[in-house]
């Protein structure tokens, strides 16, 4: 049941002041989406603190939770190309809505990513012989950032889009490897089989996936994709790529910070080596191009 549906269905039942959230939020909730708390709050005639209240009565946590619920159930009267976005929308309502729509899956994502798991996914693979990065098709490309951004801190790391070449990697593990494994769903039956083989391997198996998929029942430490926010069996999957290259970057930043002060040192020699790979600048306040008389 969507939270628009159970809105509907519990109206009834609220208070007196919740009910006019509902009826605010009814009445127009492509609006509501987009608001915050305290405009909700003024066009309803109810108080701020209200609006948290009505949010955890429909099993919310927060109302940035509740956003994101809301604009899932729109997304159910939208095209195959987003679920924020509606056919004959304007360049200006498109650039809005997904710009809403990351923000309010960064807002859940600060309440939902748990500081545990992302500390012992951050000392397993500080701890590690290697690093080893595995995605397929839609996360193939958010493997590649991921390695990315991991390979310079000193940690040897490599990262496959190939099935074979994973399978192969999987087997060939110890128990001193890290596999850090992306599926948006966690149903892949592929991904699956890697991490099977990893388990045999005893490597650590770290996954970014849906908790609630078999996937995440295999592995070691699991972080949420996001996959919940989204239905990314139909639509592409905008909002969830946006979260899981905001885990990475945040596994990233607390894996440096965890080498200690020599990965400064590390940082440094990594990027001064591009320095001959990049044109000079113009002198100040002079053209790039030289001008004849």
């Amino acid at each position: 049941m969507n939270i628009l549906h159970l809105i509907k269905v519990q109206r009834d039942q609220l208070s007196k002041a919740e009910a006019k959230l509902a009826d605010e939020i009814l009445a127009a909730p492509d609006e509501a989406v987009n608001m915050p708390t305290a405009e909700l709050a003024r066009r309803a005639g109810v108080s701020d603190p209200m609006v948290s209240r009505f949010c955890r009565s429909l099993g919310c946590n927060s109302f940035p939770e509740f956003k994101v619920q809301l604009a899932t159930a729109l997304a159910h009267r939208a095209s195959f190309i987003s679920e924020s976005v509606s056919k004959g929308d304007s360049a200006h309502t498109v650039i809005e809505k997904r710009i809403n729509a990351n923000q309010a899956a960064l807002e859940y994502l600060r309440s939902h990513l748990d500081v545990h798991t992302v500390d012992a996914a951050v000392k397993a693979m500080s701890q590690a012989r290697q690093i080893i990065i595995a995605g397929m098709g839609g996360a193939a490309a958010i493997a590649q950032d991921a390695q990315h951004k991991l390979f310079r801190l000193g940690i040897p790391t490599v990262a496959y889009d190939d099935h074979l070449m994973m399978r192969m990697a999987a087997a060939g593990a110890n128990p001193k490897d890290c596999f850090l494994v992306f599926s948006v769903t966690g149903r892949t039956s592929a991904m699956i089989e890697i991490a099977e083989l990893v388990k045999q391997s005893q490597a650590t198996l770290i996954v970014i996936t849906n908790p609630e998929s078999p996937l995440a029942e295999l592995a070691d430490i699991t972080i949420t994709s996001g996959d919940e926010l989204e239905d990314t069996t139909i639509y592409v999957p905008m909002t969830t790529r946006i979260m899981i290259l905001t885990i990475i970057d945040i596994i990233a930043t607390a894996l440096a910070l965890a080498q200690g002060p020599t990965i400064e040192a590390q940082l440094k020699k990594v990027k001064h080596s591009l320095d001959g790979t990049k044109l000079e600048l113009p002198p100040e306040g002079k053209n790039s191009k030289t001008t004849k008389n």
